[in-house]
Protein backbone atom coordinates (compact mmCIF):
# COMPACT_ATOMS: atom_id res chain seq x y z
CA UNK A 1 0.00 0.00 0.00
CA UNK A 2 0.84 3.76 -0.70
CA UNK A 3 1.91 5.82 1.88
CA UNK A 4 0.38 9.32 2.05
CA UNK A 5 3.04 12.16 0.87
CA UNK A 6 4.31 14.02 3.63
CA UNK A 7 6.83 17.27 4.70
CA UNK A 8 9.87 16.88 6.51
CA UNK A 9 10.55 20.23 9.00
CA UNK A 10 14.53 19.52 9.90
CA UNK A 11 14.60 22.45 12.33
CA UNK A 12 11.94 21.21 14.41
CA UNK A 13 12.60 17.38 13.51
CA UNK A 14 8.51 16.77 12.40
CA UNK A 15 6.81 15.70 9.82
CA UNK A 16 3.23 16.66 8.72
CA UNK A 17 1.23 14.72 6.85
CA UNK A 18 -2.79 14.82 5.75
CA UNK A 19 -4.93 11.97 4.77
CA UNK A 20 -7.64 11.63 2.17
CA UNK A 21 -10.47 12.06 5.50
CA UNK A 22 -8.58 15.44 5.70
CA UNK A 23 -7.00 14.63 8.95
CA UNK A 24 -3.91 16.02 9.93
CA UNK A 25 -0.70 14.30 11.51
CA UNK A 26 2.45 15.69 13.26
CA UNK A 27 5.01 12.81 13.67
CA UNK A 28 7.90 14.61 16.16
CA UNK A 29 11.07 13.00 17.16
CA UNK A 30 11.64 15.57 19.87
CA UNK A 31 15.66 15.15 21.05
CA UNK A 32 15.40 13.48 24.11
CA UNK A 33 19.51 12.91 25.33
CA UNK A 34 18.18 12.94 29.15
CA UNK A 35 15.97 10.04 28.88
CA UNK A 36 19.11 7.41 28.81
CA UNK A 37 21.54 7.89 31.30
CA UNK A 38 24.35 6.89 28.70
CA UNK A 39 27.54 8.14 27.08
CA UNK A 40 27.09 11.07 24.82
CA UNK A 41 27.59 8.98 21.43
CA UNK A 42 23.90 7.10 22.57
CA UNK A 43 22.58 10.12 24.41
CA UNK A 44 23.27 12.26 21.31
CA UNK A 45 20.87 10.37 19.48
CA UNK A 46 17.93 10.05 21.16
CA UNK A 47 14.34 10.58 19.73
CA UNK A 48 11.09 10.87 21.70
CA UNK A 49 8.37 9.30 18.74
CA UNK A 50 5.21 11.42 18.89
CA UNK A 51 2.53 10.44 17.05
CA UNK A 52 -0.18 13.62 17.36
CA UNK A 53 -3.52 13.86 15.44
CA UNK A 54 -3.41 18.13 15.19
CA UNK A 55 -7.18 18.38 13.22
CA UNK A 56 -9.97 16.15 12.03
CA UNK A 57 -13.24 16.49 10.69
CA UNK A 58 -16.72 16.74 12.59
CA UNK A 59 -17.84 13.17 13.05
CA UNK A 60 -16.65 9.25 12.73
CA UNK A 61 -13.69 9.09 10.97
CA UNK A 62 -12.91 5.68 9.16
CA UNK A 63 -10.03 3.18 9.32
CA UNK A 64 -7.32 4.54 7.22
CA UNK A 65 -4.38 1.89 6.70
CA UNK A 66 -2.53 4.66 5.11
CA UNK A 67 -1.37 6.30 8.07
CA UNK A 68 0.66 2.97 8.87
CA UNK A 69 2.49 2.91 5.95
CA UNK A 70 3.18 6.83 6.29
CA UNK A 71 4.49 6.35 9.51
CA UNK A 72 6.31 3.75 8.47
CA UNK A 73 8.31 5.89 5.47
CA UNK A 74 8.59 8.80 7.81
CA UNK A 75 10.40 6.15 9.91
CA UNK A 76 12.57 5.16 7.32
CA UNK A 77 13.51 8.58 6.53
CA UNK A 78 14.68 8.94 10.65
CA UNK A 79 16.47 5.86 10.62
CA UNK A 80 18.47 7.39 7.29
CA UNK A 81 20.92 8.43 10.09
CA UNK A 82 21.84 4.73 11.52
CA UNK A 83 22.71 6.19 14.92
CA UNK A 84 19.33 7.53 15.60
CA UNK A 85 17.28 5.66 18.67
CA UNK A 86 13.63 6.55 18.68
CA UNK A 87 11.93 5.74 21.81
CA UNK A 88 7.75 5.71 22.04
CA UNK A 89 6.43 6.09 25.35
CA UNK A 90 2.89 4.46 25.35
CA UNK A 91 0.84 6.91 27.71
CA UNK A 92 -1.27 5.88 30.29
CA UNK A 93 -3.12 8.87 31.56
CA UNK A 94 -6.31 8.13 29.69
CA UNK A 95 -6.49 4.31 30.62
CA UNK A 96 -5.71 3.95 26.78
CA UNK A 97 -1.49 2.92 27.42
CA UNK A 98 -1.94 -1.01 26.66
CA UNK A 99 -4.30 -0.36 23.44
CA UNK A 100 -1.45 1.85 22.33
CA UNK A 101 1.11 -0.81 23.04
CA UNK A 102 -0.79 -2.89 21.47
CA UNK A 103 -1.28 -1.28 18.34
CA UNK A 104 2.47 -0.08 18.28
CA UNK A 105 3.76 -3.45 18.83
CA UNK A 106 1.52 -4.75 15.88
CA UNK A 107 2.66 -2.02 13.83
CA UNK A 108 6.14 -3.49 13.93
CA UNK A 109 5.42 -6.57 13.51
CA UNK A 110 2.50 -5.82 10.15
CA UNK A 111 5.35 -3.97 8.55
CA UNK A 112 8.46 -6.42 9.33
CA UNK A 113 10.56 -3.82 10.79
CA UNK A 114 12.74 -6.49 12.62
CA UNK A 115 13.20 -8.48 8.60
CA UNK A 116 14.09 -4.56 7.89
CA UNK A 117 16.84 -4.34 10.17
CA UNK A 118 15.55 -2.74 12.81
CA UNK A 119 15.38 -4.01 16.50
CA UNK A 120 12.80 -2.99 19.49
CA UNK A 121 13.43 -3.37 23.08
CA UNK A 122 10.55 -2.90 25.30
CA UNK A 123 10.53 -1.82 29.11
CA UNK A 124 7.99 -1.49 31.62
CA UNK A 125 8.44 0.88 34.12
CA UNK A 126 5.98 1.62 37.66
CA UNK A 127 5.22 5.15 39.39
CA UNK A 128 4.75 4.66 43.27
CA UNK A 129 1.31 5.38 42.93
CA UNK A 130 0.27 2.79 41.03
CA UNK A 131 0.52 3.77 37.37
CA UNK A 132 3.01 2.64 34.90
CA UNK A 133 3.51 2.55 31.54
CA UNK A 134 5.87 0.99 28.72
CA UNK A 135 8.16 2.28 26.51
CA UNK A 136 9.85 0.66 23.62
CA UNK A 137 13.22 1.64 21.96
CA UNK A 138 14.16 1.35 18.39
CA UNK A 139 17.04 1.34 16.48
CA UNK A 140 18.95 -0.09 13.41
CA UNK A 141 20.21 -3.90 14.47
CA UNK A 142 23.55 -2.51 12.52
CA UNK A 143 24.02 0.19 14.92
CA UNK A 144 27.48 -0.39 16.84
CA UNK A 145 26.22 0.64 20.13
CA UNK A 146 23.04 -1.80 20.74
CA UNK A 147 24.74 -3.83 23.81
CA UNK A 148 25.01 0.14 25.41
CA UNK A 149 21.68 0.83 23.80
CA UNK A 150 20.60 -2.13 25.66
CA UNK A 151 22.05 -1.72 29.16
CA UNK A 152 21.22 1.83 29.25
CA UNK A 153 17.57 0.97 29.18
CA UNK A 154 17.83 -1.74 31.52
CA UNK A 155 19.73 0.28 33.89
CA UNK A 156 16.77 3.17 33.51
CA UNK A 157 14.25 0.47 34.45
CA UNK A 158 16.19 -0.61 37.05
CA UNK A 159 17.01 2.44 38.72
CA UNK A 160 13.19 3.50 38.21
CA UNK A 161 11.26 0.41 39.45
CA UNK A 162 13.08 0.15 42.47
CA UNK A 163 10.47 0.31 45.94
CA UNK A 164 9.76 3.69 46.24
Amino acid sequence: MEAYSFEFFPEEHFYLFKTRYEVRYAIRFKPSFYVLDAEPAIADNVYELVIARIEKPEGPIPPDERILYTIAAIAEDFFKKEQNIAIYVCDDSDGRGKARKRKFDGWFVYLNFEGRGYMKIDQGFHEADGFSYSASLIFKSENRLKIQIITALDELADRYNQPK
